[in-house]
């Protein structure tokens, strides 16, 4: 025999769901009005403005510089801007390898910048201006990079001076360090030979497309010709090694040309 609940059994159970129901979407509601109230004064506030902008890696341009570039200033809105947007314009610039741009508590933001290298110097009208891993020419008057580097002379073509780079950083380190200036000789077309003047007192004789290559063996030929008198290694065609007075003439030979000049 099935049982018959009296509907007024049942009244008070209802009335306590409907209350629970009601007060769950009452909560509901009010936490949305919160929410947005609290979001409203945040963006309104000066805790939604960006309070510090940090530079680092900046040494060819200055900090100003990359802020100018994307904008991105103290006091500007810290959610109102896109990383990822801001990262690809600085990429853009010819002296900037990498770039990550971060948010930090929530007041800070951080823009981490990685520079092309200085690879060699080159001369302009007496002037010198940087020349970058990626060819790029920097003629900025801002802050100047210490690292040595080699100087170029006579590289005024883009074909010859980005050959020249290519060679520069297959170089072996070593060596790298050692070369002081390089000129260009012949035609960058062609054999494009070169003159180059080490700091250890060696002059060079190379052409451009297997300069590198022949640079492996500079320390090992130094290293054999220790005890002679500095001269030219001639790497166009083989090693040839021939003193500075045979190739120039004697310091005495040399003040008498002088002396008869005069």
């Amino acid at each position: 025999m099935k049982k018959v609940i009296d509907i007024e059994e049942r009244i008070p159970s209802l009335r306590e769901k409907r209350r629970r129901t009601t007060n769950r979407k009452f909560i509901l509601v009010l936490s949305v009005f919160v929410i947005a109230l609290l979001a409203i004064l945040y963006f309104q506030s000066s805790f939604s403005k960006i309070k510090v902008v940090t530079v680092n890696g900046a040494n060819l341009h200055g900090q100003e510089f990359y802020k100018e570039e994307i904008e991105l200033f103290k006091d500007k809105p810290i959610w109102g801007f896109s990383t990822q947007a801001a990262e690809t314009k600085l990429k853009d610039i010819d002296t900037v390898k990498d770039v990550s741009i971060a948010r930090k508590w929530f007041r800070g933001v951080a823009i981490n910048i990685t520079e092309w290298e200085t690879i060699a110097y080159i001369e302009d009208k007496g002037n010198y201006n940087i020349v970058l891993e990626n060819g790029h020419v920097f003629s900025g008057d801002e802050v100047m990079p210490e690292e040595k580097a080699p100087v170029l002379i006579d590289f005024d073509s883009e074909d010859s001076l980005n050959k020249i780079v290519s060679q520069l950083q297959d170089l072996d380190k070593n060596v790298y360090h050692l070369v002081s200036e390089i000129v260009l000789v012949g035609d960058s077309e062609n054999a494009a030979d070169l003159t180059v003047y080490m700091d250890d007192g060696y002059e060079v004789r190379a052409i451009m497309s297997t300069f590198s290559d022949q640079m492996a063996y500079y320390l090992e030929i130094t290293a054999q010709l220790h005890d002679y008198e500095k001269g030219v290694i001639d790497m166009e065609v083989g090693t040839f090694y021939t003193p500075f007075s045979k190739v120039y003439g004697s310091e005495e030979e040399v003040e008498e040309v002088v002396e008869e000049s005069e």
